[in-house]
C-alpha cells in the first residue's frame, strides 16, 4: 500500500513538473498607424497546429505550449502579413505587442488614390435606379477591393441587393434614411480625408458595433484622436460631375491634457460636368473634438454637413440620342439669355450633430453611446405646367416616330438633328406663354367676391422639398467573458419627421399660380371642389415662395434591440445573434385635397410592425491560412413608408392586407489568407417573401387594363368620367411579391513576385422574381376605389438595373521608388431593364395576338449588351524633409472610350399616343449611359 502511495506521489510530481515546463504566449495585435486593437486576426505557431485568434480587444492567448524556436505567423484582412520568430523557454509566459501595418493595395481606394468619390456614388444614385451598396466595405475584404470600384461604372449592386441592405454607422451614428433605407453619400460628400479609419463586416458575418445587414455593415469612426496627425492640403481635376476640387484638413493627434481636434473643409465646383448641361457646386465642412479624460472615459463631439447645388441628366429615348448624335443627350436644360439653364436641379444641406461617449471600465469591457441630431433642407426642381402642352423636349408627342407620315418624320428628324435648340428647353417659349396668359379669377384666395386680374402662369418651376428632422441615439457594448467568449449588443432609437411639400420656385415672367390639383384636369368629374389642392384655400393664387400642391409629413418612430454571442476555439468558431424591432408611422396632412377630402387632411392611424431578425455562423479553422465558413439567417421586416401608403402626396389610404416581408438567407465559403495569396470564395442564397411595392404607373397601359374589369358596383356617372378620361395617372401596387437572390462570387490577390500584384474576381447570379404577385391599381385623378387588376405574370423575370454577372482581372506594379501603376479590365452582363407590371396582367395581353410582335413586344423583358471597361490607376509620392510628403495620383476609367454601356433602362410610361397597343412602335425605352473616358487628377501636400 506504501508503495502504492509513493509511486501515486511520484506520478504527480513528475506530472506537476512536465506542467511547469509548458510555455505560454500573449499579445497584443493592433493597427500600427492609430493604434485600433485588430479584432479576429489569426495567430499561428508554425509546425504546432496551435492558432489563437484575437477579441475585440487585439488580445489574445495560447497555453501548453513546448519549449523551443518557432515562427509566429500573424495575419489580418487588410494589413500585411507578420513573421516573426519567438523563443519559448519552459515555464516560461511570453508577452507580446504586434504592430500590423495597413496594405494599402487591399483597401481598394487607398489612402491617397482617388479612384472614385462619394460625389460619384450620389451623383449615380439620385434617378433612384439603383445605389452603390458596398463603396464604403471595399476595404476590407478581397472581393469587395477588387469589385468595389471597378464595377462601379456599371452600377453593380452586391449579390443584387438594395442598399438599406447594408447599414452604415458614421461614428456610431445610422446613416440609412429612416423612409428609403438608402445612405445619401452627398450628405457627408467632399470629406474623404476624414473618412478613412472603418470597420467593416462582410455579408452576414458578424459585428461588434450593430447586427448587420444581409450585405454586411460599416462603422466609420470620425474621432479626432483616431485621425493621423497632419496637415493636409490637396486639388483634384476630374470631368466627372464636378472639374475641380480643394480640400484642407488639419488633424492635431492626442495633445497633452486629452484634448484632440480635427477640421475640414472643400469646396467642390463646375459650370458643367460630364454631361451637358449639368453643374456642381459643392462645399463640405467637418469639425471632430475629443476629450479623453482618462483611460475609462473619452467624449467626442463631431459636426458635419455638405450644402450642394447641382444640375441633373435623365435617362430618355434612343430615337433621341441617335438624332443627338451622342448617347449623352440632356433634355433637361435649355439657352436662357445665352446661359444653360437646368430646369431639374438639386439643393441638399442636412447637417449631422453627434455627441459620443466612451467608456472602458477594464479591458474586457467597452460601452459606446450616441446622441444625435440631423435634419435640413432636400430639394428638387422641375417644369410644372396646366392647362398647356407638356414642355420636355423628349416629351414622346414631338419624337419623328410618333408621325404616321413618314416623310414628316423624315423632314422632322433633319429639323431635330440640325437645330440643337430644337432638342432642348424653349425658356422663351415658356415666358412668352405666361406673360400672354392673362386671365381674370374670381373669389381668389377663397374669399367671396376677391378678383384679381394678371398673367397666370401655364409654367412654372416648381421646387419638390422632402426636408427632415431626426433625432436619436444609440448605445452598444462589448464584454469579454473569457478569450473564447464574446458577448454584444446594442439599442437604437430614432425620432423622425420628413416634411414634404412644394414651393414656386419661378413664375418665369408670369404673375401668379393658381393652385388647382394637375390631375384634376384628367378628371370630368372635378368640379370646382375637386380641382382644389387645399379646400382650406380654394383658388389659392401662390407665388414665388409660397408652398402648393401638397403638404404632409412622414412620422417615423423605430426602436431596436439587439445582442450577440461569438465563441472561439482552436480550430473553431461560431456566432449567434439576434435583433427585435419595434417600428411605427403615421401621415400627418396640411392640405384637404377636393378629390379625398375625407382622407387627406390630419393625423392618419398609427400603424405598428414589430419584427425580428435570428442569424448565426460558424468557422472551421483547418490552419492558420485556409478556413470555411457557414451563416444563414431567419426573419421578418417592415414596408417601407412609401410602399405602404398608395398615394402619401393626396391621401393616407394604406395598401389593403399590409404585412411584413420575411426573409431567409444562406452563404458558405472559403477564405485563404497567406503572406503572398488571398481567396474568397462564396456561395449566396436569399429569398424575399411577400413584399409590397409600390410603382408609378403607365398611363396607356392601366387604360387597356382597366377596360376589362368588373366596374359594375361603380355609379354611372363615375364609369362614363372614368373611360372618357384622356390620361390615367396613380400607382400600380405590388403585393405578395417573392424574388430569389442566388449566386457565387470570388476573388483572388496573388502577389508571387516582389513589387507585383494580380487580381481576379467574378461572380455569376441569378436574381429574379419568383411568383406572381396580385396588382393593385390606384389612381389619383379619379375617386375610383381601389382596382385589383389580377395576378402580375412576371415569374422568372430578372431583378433589374444591375449586373448579375461580372468579372475583373488587374495587375499592379508597386515600386520601392515609392510609386506605383495599375490597369484592370472589367466585365458586366446580364443586365436587364425595369419592366411594366401592368403589361404583364391577364387583362392586358388578352387583347394581343399571341406570338404576334406586338405581344413579344409587350410580353419579353429587355436585357442590355454586355460591358466591358479598361481603367488604369497609378500614382507617386515624394519625402521632400522630415514628415512633408507630396502625393500625385491619377485615375483614368474606360480608357478605351466605350460609350456604349448602358447603365439603366426601363420601359417608357410615355408612350406615343395615338399608337395603338397591338403596333409593336408602342413600346419604347428610356436607357442612361455609363460615361466614357473620364479621369480623377490630384496633388496632396501632407505636413
Amino acid at each position: 500500500m506504501f508503495q502504492k502511495y509513493l509511486m501515486l506521489c511520484l506520478l504527480l510530481t513528475v506530472t506537476h513538473t512536465a506542467w511547469a515546463q509548458q510555455a505560454s504566449l500573449r499579445g497584443r495585435v493592433f493597427d500600427s498607424e492609430n493604434d485600433r486593437p485588430l479584432h479576429h486576426a489569426t495567430v499561428v505557431i508554425s509546425n504546432t497546429g496551435r492558432i489563437a485568434e484575437t477579441d475585440s480587444s487585439g488580445n489574445f492567448e495560447l497555453m501548453d505550449l513546448e519549449a523551443g524556436v518557432f515562427s509566429v505567423a500573424v495575419t489580418h484582412l487588410g494589413h500585411y502579413p507578420q513573421e516573426l520568430s519567438l523563443q519559448l523557454n519552459a515555464g516560461e509566459t511570453v508577452e507580446m505587442d504586434v504592430p500590423m501595418r495597413r496594405d494599402l493595395s487591399a483597401q481598394g481606394n487607398a489612402v491617397d488614390i482617388p479612384t472614385l468619390t462619394l460625389d460619384d456614388v450620389e451623383n449615380q444614385i439620385e434617378d433612384n435606379s439603383t445605389d452603390v451598396a458596398n463603396l464604403l466595405t471595399a476595404n476590407r475584404d478581397v472581393y469587395q477591393n477588387v469589385t468595389g470600384f471597378g464595377w462601379f461604372t456599371f452600377r453593380f449592386r452586391e449579390r443584387g441587393y438594395d442598399g438599406d441592405l447594408f447599414p452604415l454607422l458614421l461614428n456610431g451614428v445610422p446613416m440609412n434614411d429612416p423612409e428609403t433605407g438608402f445612405v445619401f453619400f452627398g450628405e457627408f460628400g467632399g470629406m474623404n480625408d476624414v473618412l478613412r479609419n472603418r470597420e467593416s463586416v462582410v455579408g452576414l458575418n458578424a459585428a461588434d458595433f450593430s447586427f448587420g445587414g444581409l450585405g454586411g455593415a460599416t462603422m466609420i469612426d470620425t474621432r479626432a484622436a483616431r485621425q493621423r496627425k497632419q496637415l493636409r492640403v490637396s486639388y483634384a481635376s476630374t470631368n466627372r460631375i464636378y472639374r475641380n476640387r480643394i480640400m484642407i484638413t488639419y488633424n492635431t493627434g492626442l495633445m497633452p491634457g486629452g484634448w484632440a481636434v480635427s477640421a475640414s473643409g472643400s469646396r467642390r465646383w463646375a459650370q458643367e460636368g460630364y454631361v451637358p448641361g449639368t453643374f456642381f457646386d459643392g462645399y463640405g465642412y467637418f469639425l471632430s473634438v475629443d476629450k479623453q479624460f482618462n483611460r475609462r472615459h473619452s467624449l467626442n463631439l463631431t459636426v458635419m454637413g455638405a450644402p450642394t447645388k447641382r444640375g441633373r441628366a435623365a435617362d430618355s429615348f434612343q430615337e433621341m440620342f441617335d438624332i443627338a448624335g451622342t448617347n449623352y443627350y440632356n433634355p433637361l436644360w435649355g439657352y436662357w439669355n445665352g446661359e444653360k439653364r437646368n430646369a431639374n436641379t438639386t439643393n441638399q444641406h442636412q447637417p449631422l450633430g453627434a455627441l459620443r461617449y466612451d467608456y472602458t471600465p477594464d479591458n474586457n469591457t467597452a460601452v459606446t453611446a450616441v446622441v444625435y441630431a440631423q435634419g435640413g433642407r432636400n430639394s428638387f426642381t422641375r417644369l410644372n405646367w396646366l392647362d398647356a402642352n407638356n414642355p420636355a423636349p423628349d416629351f414622346n408627342r414631338r419624337l419623328p416616330s410618333s408621325l404616321e407620315d413618314p416623310t414628316q418624320q423624315e423632314y422632322w428628324t433633319q429639323l431635330l438633328s440640325e437645330d440643337e435648340s430644337l432638342r432642348q428647353i424653349n425658356w422663351f417659349e415658356l415666358y412668352d406663354a405666361n406673360t400672354r396668359n392673362f386671365e381674370t379669377i374670381q373669389n381668389a384666395d377663397g374669399v367671396e367676391g376677391n378678383t384679381v386680374e394678371g398673367a397666370r402662369a401655364l409654367y412654372i418651376i416648381e421646387d419638390q422639398r422632402s426636408d427632415s428632422r431626426e433625432y436619436g441615439m444609440n448605445v452598444f457594448a462589448r464584454h469579454t467573458l473569457s478569450p473564447r467568449t464574446t458577448l454584444n449588443g446594442g439599442f437604437q432609437y430614432s425620432w423622425y419627421t420628413g416634411e414634404n411639400f412644394k414651393v414656386v420656385d419661378d413664375l418665369l415672367g408670369s404673375d401668379f399660380w393658381l393652385d388647382w390639383d394637375f390631375y384634376s384636369v384628367f378628371d370630368l368629374n372635378a368640379n370646382q371642389i375637386g380641382r382644389q389642392s387645399d379646400l382650406q384655400n380654394p383658388n389659392n393664387l401662390v407665388r414665388e415662395g409660397d408652398v402648393f400642391g401638397y403638404n404632409y409629413d412622414e412620422n417615423i418612430r423605430r426602436a431596436n434591440f439587439w445582442g450577440q454571442g461569438q465563441f472561439s476555439f482552436a480550430n473553431f468558431q461560431f456566432f449567434t445573434a439576434a435583433d427585435v424591432t419595434n417600428l411605427q408611422y403615421w401621415r400627418t396632412g396640411y392640405m384637404q385635397n377636393g378629390r379625398f377630402p375625407l382622407s387627406s387632411l390630419g393625423d392618419s392611424d398609427k400603424e405598428v410592425f414589430n419584427t425580428y431578425n435570428l442569424k448565426g455562423g460558424a468557422m472551421w479553422k483547418m490552419n492558420g491560412r485556409n478556413y470555411f465558413y457557414a451563416n444563414g439567417l431567419y426573419g421578418t421586416r417592415a414596408p417601407k413608408f412609401q410602399d405602404a401608403y398608395l398615394s402619401p402626396r393626396t391621401r393616407d389610404v394604406l395598401v389593403p392586407n399590409l404585412d411584413v416581408a420575411t426573409i431567409q438567407s444562406v452563404e458558405g465559403g472559403y477564405l485563404l489568407r497567406a503572406p503572398k495569396y488571398r481567396i474568397r470564395v462564396t456561395a449566396f442564397l436569399t429569398d424575399f417573401l411577400n413584399e409590397t411595392d409600390n410603382i408609378f404607373a403607365s398611363s396607356q397601359t392601366i387604360s387597356q387594363v382597366i377596360e376589362g374589369l368588373d366596374l359594375s358596383s361603380i355609379s354611372d356617372q363615375d364609369i362614363e368620367s372614368f373611360l372618357n378620361a384622356p390620361l390615367f395617372f396613380g400607382a400600380s401596387v405590388l403585393r405578395g411579391q417573392d424574388r430569389r437572390h442566388m449566386g457565387i462570387e470570388g476573388a483572388i490577390e496573388a502577389k508571387p513576385f516582389t513589387s507585383w500584384v494580380f487580381t481576379f474576381a467574378g461572380t455569376i447570379g441569378k436574381h429574379v422574381y419568383t411568383n406572381r404577385p396580385d396588382l393593385i391599381i390606384s389612381l389619383d385623378n379619379q375617386t375610383l376605389p381601389l382596382l385589383e387588376a389580377g395576378q402580375v405574370y412576371q415569374k422568372n423575370f430578372y431583378v433589374p438595373r444591375t449586373p448579375q454577372s461580372a468579372a475583373a482581372v488587374g495587375v499592379k506594379y508597386e515600386s520601392k521608388k515609392f510609386w506605383f501603376a495599375s490597369l484592370t479590365a472589367n466585365y458586366a452582363d446580364a443586365i436587364w431593364y425595369d419592366f411594366d407590371r401592368v403589361r404583364r396582367t391577364k387583362l392586358y395581353v388578352e387583347a394581343l395576338e399571341q406570338g404576334s410582335p406586338a405581344y413579344n413586344q409587350a410580353i419579353d423583358q429587355l436585357q442590355a449588351p454586355s460591358g466591358f471597361t479598361l481603367d488604369f490607376f497609378g500614382g507617386k509620392s515624394w519625402k521632400l524633409r522630415n514628415n512633408t510628403f507630396v502625393y500625385f495620383n491619377l485615375g483614368v476609367s474606360n480608357l478605351l472610350n466605350n460609350q456604349d454601356i448602358i447603365v439603366s433602362g426601363r420601359e417608357s410610361y410615355r408612350n406615343a399616343f395615338r399608337f395603338d397597343i397591338t403596333d409593336p412602335r408602342f413600346y419604347t425605352s428610356e436607357v442612361i449611359y455609363a460615361p466614357g473616358i473620364n479621369y480623377f487628377a490630384s496633388i496632396a501636400l501632407r505636413l
